[in-house]
């Protein structure tokens, strides 16, 4: 077999085992705030456009 047909079948097998035994999720999660998401978002969005206009030279 190759590597990533083994990849997918343990994750199916793990994903089978995880809900066979009825993994449960709080009615109310807890949310902290994420400080500083806008800056890492613009900061991802500037490198991806940096890289694009790279590409297009």
């Amino acid at each position: 077999m190759n590597r990533y047909t083994t990849i997918i079948i343990g994750l199916i097998s793990i994903s089978s085992i995880l809900m066979a035994q009825g993994v449960g999720f709080s009615n109310a999660p807890t949310q902290a705030p994420i400080g500083g998401l806008k800056l890492l978002i613009g900061a991802g969005g500037a490198m991806a456009w940096k890289k694009f206009r790279e590409k297009n030279k």
